[in-house]
């Protein structure tokens, strides 16, 4: 589990997501409104020198004293505004001046601040990932740079300014003013050494900057003027090279600007060339970006971020802007809705933002590829561990399972519902059609899609909510179908896996192919039952027939089998993957003396491989009793695909489509 969100978790565990919420001690007895940093960088010694002004709005009457926290290494100077304040470890208490404030009242202080923050430093899926004032060197000799990033996401902010941990305690605006040295560094760009600026970078749009001490120092002047989580700040101070291509909508436009090392520009071209698409596909996603009035950025940092990069408001951080580094970009681009501007009201719900990033990744390659490559993404993060996705215990938490096992709980979201609801569900959460607040629960999204899916009968999803969020694992199946003159009759036996609890209800798609080559859809009930019998009408004859072609249902499927006869039939039939989906073993068993068939067929793709293939077919024949074989895909470690595994007798047919997975990735 990474250590780092866990211990984020277990910070929300014990805070008010509310901003209106309070507790015995007074903590949380104001409203936070605004922020003013204006720090003093020093690059040479790393350094934070500068002030915070701070507004706030009382919460009820007699209001005269306030909590902040600040991270070790972090010194305290003086407040104005304030008649006294006490400091214990991170926490301090703040006794303002004047009368007590009347509840809606506002108030004002301004804290003097100065320090080194004291940095995390943390295990993220394997990576060490520093959290706080990050620095990275670059180059030697003339060459040589240096960065300098405040950065602190999940739930850090506190670590380099006065603020309140948590992320429930959003100001409605930000301005964040950085001064540093004016200093150049010399860069190789497109084959010329240049003499590139140091700048510096921080939230929302950069209004103006400012030469002082004759022409020594700049102060760089960023506002943002949305509502904004303090984790969700940063600075970030380097001789970056600035890209900024234009991205427009009907009726409105915005910048998206990339801050990269200069020596990398190269290397980035191809996800800066492909940014307005990713921003097109995420708008028709999630609706219209929520920041459209001062831009996008992406930064590079050089430093490893674990969780896909940081999602700081306006502007993600990334590690680099290489090719196949762009799905971070996707990924992170995606909490701008999700994350950022409609947050998760407590810490249960956060799988829900998490889900909704991951989902991105896949809508990308839908946009780009279409539904087949879609669902190969999805295939990559598949999760048949158990664990709920909200949560009772907070020693639970896995941002893995919340990331991939929410990812497929969106996508059968998408599948029960249907295109046109889902996408105006979560375009009416972020254009916040259906309420004004920000914070997001479970429950809510839950009736906001029964909402918009009800438009025409009335929907309850609270089966679906119990079993995939609330409950554990996934349906195992087993099909057997039998064709009639109208028809087929349908029987779908379920069975439970070692700690599930329950059967599951889904609905799920049965696809004919008709002799004619069309094809014709059916929808059925699958109920929570260990065997269930269904009648489905066709009307037509057809040569074959997919259970959840486009697996709408996350589960493990272990074969269907047609019947043609009873004369002798093939029994307890197993087949297992393994290494991938690579290696299959197979065992079966024949009453009768009997010929049996396999054959293996490479499933087309729609990308490079354009109709199924027979790559092997094996006659056995005379089996009688027993039968046990195993063999292995041609599918390297790198590649992926999706096969179909037949076993063809006298009286059955059975068939089980094996989607190969990438067991190691192509690029380190």
């Amino acid at each position: 589990m990474p250590n780092l969100l866990k211990l984020a978790l277990l910070a929300l565990l014990f805070l008010p997501l509310h901003l209106s919420a309070q507790d015995s001690d007074g903590l949380y007895n104001v409203n936070m409104k605004f922020y003013h940093l204006d720090l003093d960088i020093d690059i040479d010694k790393p350094k934070i020198k500068g002030s915070i002004y701070i507004e706030f709005v009382a919460v009820k009457d007699q209001i005269d004293e306030l909590y902040l926290d600040l991270g070790e290494g972090m010194k305290i100077s003086k407040i104005d505004g304030a008649s006294a304040f006490e400091r214990e470890g991170e926490e301090i208490l703040v006794k303002l001046s004047g009368r007590p404030l009347r509840k809606e009242e506002r108030g004002k202080i301004t804290v003097h601040y100065e320090g080194v923050p004291q940095n995390e430093q943390l295990d993220v899926d394997g990576e060490t990932v520093t959290k706080g004032l990050l620095v990275k060197d670059r180059g030697k000799d003339k060459f040589q740079s240096r960065l300098l990033a405040l950065a602190a996401y999940p739930q850090a902010g506190y670590r380099w300014f006065p603020c309140r941990r948590g992320i429930g305690d959003k100001v409605d605006s930000v301005y964040v003013d950085v001064t540093i040295p004016v200093r150049f560094s010399t860069a190789v760009v497109q084959e010329k050494e240049r003499k590139i600026p140091y700048t510096a970078v921080s939230n929302g749009v950069l209004e103006g900057t400012e030469i002082l001490e004759d022409g020594k120092k700049r102060k760089f002047k960023w506002r943002h003027r949305h509502r904004i989580a303090p984790h969700h700040l940063t600075v970030a101070v380097s001789n970056f090279a600035k890209m900024e291509v234009e991205y427009k909508a009907k009726g409105y436009s915005f910048p998206i600007n990339f801050y990269i090392f200069p020596e990398h520009l190269e290397e980035a071209n191809a996800t800066i060339n492909r940014s307005k698409e990713i921003m097109a596909c995420l708008s028709r996603t999630f609706g219209p970006y929520p920041y459209r009035d001062e831009g996008f950025s992406v930064i590079e940092l050089g430093l490893p971020l674990g969780l896909d990069g940081m999602p700081t408001q306006t502007a993600v951080l990334v590690e680099d802007l290489r090719s196949f580094h762009m799905y971070q970009v996707v990924h992170q681009a995606a909490n701008m809705w999700f994350g950022n501007h409609i947050s998760p009201e407590a810490w249960q719900d956060a799988w829900i933002t998490e889900a909704l990033a991951t989902y991105a990744e896949a809508t990308w390659q839908e946009y780009k590829r279409g539904l087949n490559v879609y669902q190969i993404i999805l295939d990559q993060k598949e999760y048949y561990e158990g664990g709920k996705l909200y949560l009772d215990n907070i020693n639970e938490y896995s941002q893995e399972r919340l990331s991939k096992k929410g990812m497929y709980v969106i996508h059968m979201l998408r599948g029960i519902m249907g295109d046109e609801y889902f996408y105006q569900t979560l375009k009416g959460i972020t254009e916040l059609k259906r309420g004004k607040s920000t914070y997001l629960s479970t429950q809510r999204f839950r009736e906001i899609c029964e909402y918009y899916a009800s438009e025409n009968e009335p929907k309850d999803f609270k089966y679906f909510f119990d079993q995939w969020v609330f409950g554990e694992y996934y349906p195992t199946y087993k099909i057997e179908y039998e064709k009639t003159r109208s028809g087929i009759n349908l029987r779908v036996l379920q069975e439970k896996i070692e700690g599930q609890k329950q059967f599951f209800e889904m609905p799920a798609r049965i696809r004919f192919t008709l002799e004619d080559g069309s094809t014709v859809e059916k929808v059925v009930q699958l109920k929570a039952l260990a065997d269930q019998t269904i009648e489905v009408e066709l009307g037509k004859d057809f040569n074959s027939l997919e259970f959840d072609p486009f697996n709408w249902i996350f589960k493990d499927l272990q074969y269907s089998r047609e019947i043609l006869s009873s004369r002798s039939p093939i029994e307890n039939m197993s087949i297992k993957t393994s290494q991938g989906r690579r290696k299959i073993a197979l065992s079966f068993a024949s009453p009768k003396k009997q010929n049996i068939e396999i054959q293996l067929i490479q499933k087309a793709n729609g990308v490079d491989i354009l109709e199924d293939k027979i790559l092997q077919s094996q006659e056995i024949k005379k089996v009688k009793g027993k039968k046990e074989l195993s063999f292995k895909l041609p599918v390297p470690p790198k590649s992926r695909g999706v096969f179909e595994l037949k076993i063809i007798g006298k009286s059955d047919v059975f068939s089980k489509t094996i989607r190969v997975t990438q067991l190691e990735k192509r690029f380190k």
